[in-house]
């Protein structure tokens, strides 16, 4: 296996680790939490996502993910195929259009484009879900009970956990012998 083949493992690894640790971080402590009105999702796969987005240059290469891992998502946390099969993608095409305007990675360019990327995919699926109808949670409820919380939850998340995931996510995706 060449190291380029080992890299691409070690990324379907990490973005897998990430959706263990968002069942696990749901069901360890936020279970306690999410009794009342106020709902939180916690989305540390869409950060590990995120992360990787802004270092792959190869725009196939997210699509394949985004849809892997969308089909992934929906088929062990929503039981609706199509939700994040649909959206991962379009977000992850998206920010690769626009990381040109990036001059380096940094904490609070790759913190704006994370916020960005939660508001987009949150309320994309509560579009899709008012659509489908399997919601009948009006805009304001949505954006106070639920966005909020949620957007609040994981940039504190995204603050502790930067460096580690900013340094990982670098690591496996060069692969080449000068540049590590």
């Amino acid at each position: 296996m060449n190291i380029k083949a080992q890299k691409i493992f070690g990324q379907v690894l990490f973005i897998l680790l990430a959706f263990y640790l968002d069942g696990l971080m749901k069901w360890a402590f936020l279970n306690n939490m999410n009794h009342g009105v106020v709902s939180i999702l916690p989305q540390l796969m869409l950060m590990v996502i995120v992360m990787l987005t802004m270092r792959i240059d190869d725009r196939r290469q997210l699509i394949i993910y985004g849809i892997v891992f969308g089909v992934l998502y929906d088929s062990y946390y929503y039981g609706i195929i199509g939700l994040y099969t649909i959206l991962l993608p379009l977000m992850m095409v998206g920010i690769d259009h626009f990381k040109f305007l990036l001059v380096k990675n940094n904490m609070g360019y790759e913190l704006s484009i994370y916020f960005l990327s939660l508001t987009f995919l949150q309320s994309g699926i509560y579009l899709l879900e008012r659509l489908l109808q399997q919601t009948n949670t009006d805009v304001l409820d949505f954006i106070t009970y639920t966005l909020g919380p949620t957007l609040l939850w994981n940039v504190v998340v995204l603050f502790i956990l930067y460096i580690p995931l900013a340094n990982i996510s670098e690591w496996l995706v060069k692969y080449r012998r000068d540049n590590k």
